[in-house]
């Protein structure tokens, strides 16, 4: 199917499957009243029990979760070894905020999890309310590093809703050798969905807070025929409003079913969809570098409410994720998964585009941008154990092929100013609008990899791999053929020794490398060679009891051939590769259950992320965004002591130090300013929630921000304002 031939649905599309959707779950419903008791102990959560060989992997006995929970610990997860290990084994730093957790930290975006989690850092990416993106130990990635179920997408216009996923799972530092270049060059977030169980299980949201906020969600789940071994789920969120800008108004619909079919013993298939329709404005202004906008009330409004008229902008996102497994005789697992995903955005917006402080007024444009993406993605891997003269292996074996294809048109428009002090609306456009930008790009790439795990004498393991990726890049005009395209390849190896000399304890000693392709223009014409890091971290997880878990890394890492600017080039047209950059520091973090109705995460990074070589930018420069200290402790405490067992209390505090606003850190040519002038202020920000949780239902209230603190977040070079003081509720019944 042609990218330009994609029909930008509407919400009758979503409302279609949607209904499609709710007659297979009031089916499933009606089977799983007659197969299952009413009362199927209101006080446990069961789930498919995982596979731990030939004959137990594909059957559908439950492990049964009681409410005497395990806290917040995890002990594995996928994406630091592309397999279930427990994460002691992985030597790399690995963080999970599960299913848990989410709810209770109730995040309005996805990235607000980040304040919890040790070396990673929000983004603002351009004001986008819709992207997953993150700094991960320094370096921003633009919404780049995330992937789905293992499968990577584009964060930077990727809409998600939480009421799907299991669990996120952030991999710190390269991860090249088992996703590839380009998003994995510094760290990777990896959002895990829920999947098909055996038991019925139904859960009803609604909720509602400040700023207009109103959203409701679905969680269903159980048997469709009477031996169970097809499974459905259906997950479904509306969201409405919420946005703290002033004349900020969006809405989403969400939909995801999920069929998860056991063949037989050995084989299963698994089939996802998922449908996101958004209406929305278009992103609101970002501030720029001067200390006046930092006296500026953080819901603003620097665009215009009026603009777009009607409905405002469109972003639609479908995802297909379809996989089969099989388990052989000898317990080696083979594991073919596709991903497909198809999105198209229209939005028109005002934006500052200059400001003089003499007169305190904002120079304006308007933009509308239509843009499209598409990503097709096959993976085939084999996994298994073996021993081979005398030491344990297990083995991971696969085969990538990815195409990734994406396109933008921008027209532009002047518009009028504003004063920033004392807004005006409406504005109108001063002239006529005029095309400013016009591109399609995208990769195509083959990739084999291996890994091995090495059970090694004296209580040491060794992990080792390599990827090694054939990508070609290119870029033409938005109806055109590509007019440039380049070939990169690139291995990617990882090499990290374990030792484990008590089973809770685990020491590691890792090298990874990664790559990103470099697309730019040289005097000369050359390809550039790929943007390739390197990374050497220590570290240590311990487990201090059953539920609690400690771990500690020191990495530091290096990033080589960035681009930067010819010098020997007045009309900065040209680049070269010679950039370099630099990241190191320590990062600490807890999870678990320090007591019997007390759960805990808590993180803290030092952090130190400089320009060591570039051809404009001042060497010793920190990169943008980037505190030096940063600490996040999220508490749980239940009051069964105080014979209220079904109340539990929730505290969040997070800190973090000055960050640079942008590059160079003393702006050149912006007005008398010194780099202090324009440097992101520290903040500390605290949350907390009241959690009233019974069997049938689940009452939540939750405060961001409670000290209503101004807190911004950077992006290259400019800054976006938090959301101040907020408050909202929900009740969930399960039925």
């Amino acid at each position: 199917m042609r990218i330009k031939g994609i029909k930008l649905y509407q919400y009758s599309t979503i409302r279609g499957l949607l209904r499609c959707c709710c007659a297979l779950f009031a089916a499933s419903i009606s089977n799983a009243i007659a197969d299952e008791p009413p009362a199927a102990e209101p006080a446990g959560v069961s789930v498919v029990a995982p596979a731990t060989s030939n004959q137990d992997a594909m059957q559908l006995d439950t492990v049964k979760v009681t409410a005497d929970r395990p806290g917040y610990k995890t002990d594995q997860a996928s994406i630091g070894a592309k397999i279930d290990i427990p994460l002691k084994d992985v030597p790399q730093s690995v963080t999970v905020i599960d299913s848990e957790l989410l709810k209770d930290i109730a995040p309005r975006v996805i990235d607000e999890v980040a304040d919890y989690v040790a070396g990673v850092s929000r983004e603002a990416v351009q004001s986008n309310p819709y992207a997953i993106s993150f700094f991960f130990r320094g370096f921003n990635t633009a919404g780049s590093a995330s992937t789905f179920n293992g499968f990577h997408e584009d964060g930077f216009e990727t809409p998600q809703s939480s009421i799907n996923i299991e669990r996120i799972e952030f991999l710190k530092g390269p991860a090249s050798v088992l996703y590839g270049g380009g998003g994995a060059l510094s760290g990777l977030v990896n959002i895990v969905t829920k999947q098909p169980l055996a038991n019925a299980q139904r859960e009803l949201t609604a909720g509602g807070g400040s700023f207009e906020h109103q959203y409701s969600t679905l969680d269903a789940t159980g048997p469709i025929n009477s031996d169970k071994s097809l499974r459905y789920r259906l997950t479904a969120a509306y969201d409405k409003d919420g946005d703290f800008v002033y004349g900020a108004h969006d809405q989403s619909l969400f939909v995801s079913p999920y069929l998860s079919w056991n063949v037989d013993a050995a084989t299963r298939i698994d089939l996802e969809l998922s449908g996101q329709d958004i209406r929305r404005p278009g992103r609101e202004s970002g501030f720029l570098r001067y200390p006046d906008f930092f006296k500026l009330p953080v819901r603003i409004q620097l665009g215009d409410p009026g603009v777009p008229d009607g409905d405002g902008g469109t972003l639609t996102s479908y995802a297909m994720h379809a996989e089969i497994t099989h388990i052989f005789d000898n317990g080696w697992k083979l594991r073919e998964g596709l991903f497909g995903h198809n999105l198209r955005s229209n939005d028109t917006t005002v934006q500052v585009i200059g400001y003089d402080p003499d007169t305190t007024e904002a120079q304006r444009r308007v933009r509308n941008v239509n843009a499209y993406g598409r990503e097709r993605d096959s993976q085939t891997e084999l996994s298994g154990s073996a021993d081979t003269f005398g030491l344990a292996h297990q083995w991971l074996g696969g085969f990538e092929v990815v195409r990734q294809t994406s396109g933008s048109t921008f027209l532009v428009a002047p518009y009028s100013s504003i004063d920033i002090f004392d807004p005006q609306y409406p504005g109108e456009q001063t002239g006529d609008i005029v095309p400013d930008e016009q591109y399609n790009s995208g990769t195509r790439t083959l990739a084999g990899y291996v890994q091995d795990l090495v059970t090694l004498p004296a209580d040491f393991k060794l992990m080792v791999g390599v990827r090694y990726d054939r990508l070609t890049s290119f870029v033409g005009p938005y109806d055109g053929a590509p007019e440039s395209s380049q070939n990169d390849t690139a291995a990617s190896p990882r090499a990290g020794l374990i030792w484990q000399p008590h089973e809770s304890q685990s020491y590691y000693l890792s090298w990874t490398r990664s790559f990103a392709p470099n697309v730019g223009q040289s005097e000369s014409g050359s390809v550039f060679a790929p943007e390739r890091g390197t990374q050497y971290e220590l570290g240590a997880k311990f487990d201090l009891a059953p539920r609690l878990s400690f771990s500690t890394a020191l990495f530091r890492y290096r990033l080589r051939n960035v681009l930067a600017p010819d010098p020997n080039d007045p009309t900065d047209t040209y680049s070269i590769a010679v950039g370099e950059q630099r990241s190191e520091g320590f990062e600490a973090e807890l999870t678990g259950r320090v007591m019997r109705d007390w759960d805990v995460v808590g993180s803290y990074t030092y952090l130190n992320a400089t320009v060591t070589k570039d051809t404009s930018l001042p060497v010793g420069d920190r990169l943008t965004g980037v505190p030096r200290n940063e600490i996040g402790i999220f508490n749980k405490l239940g009051l069964r002591a105080l014979g209220v067992p079904e109340l539990a209390v929730t505290l969040g505090i997070s800190f973090a130090s000055d960050r640079e606003s942008g590059l160079p850190n003393d702006p050149d040519g912006s007005g008398p300013l010194t780099a202090d002038d324009v440097k992101l202020p520290s903040y500390t920000e605290i949350s907390a929630g009241l959690i009233w949780d019974k069997p049938a239902y689940t009452l939540r209230f939750n405060g961001r921000n409670l000290s209503n603190e101004k807190i911004y977040d950077g992006y290259y070079s400019s800054f976006q304002p938090r959301a101040p003081r907020s408050v909202d509720a929900s009740l969930a019944v399960r039925f």
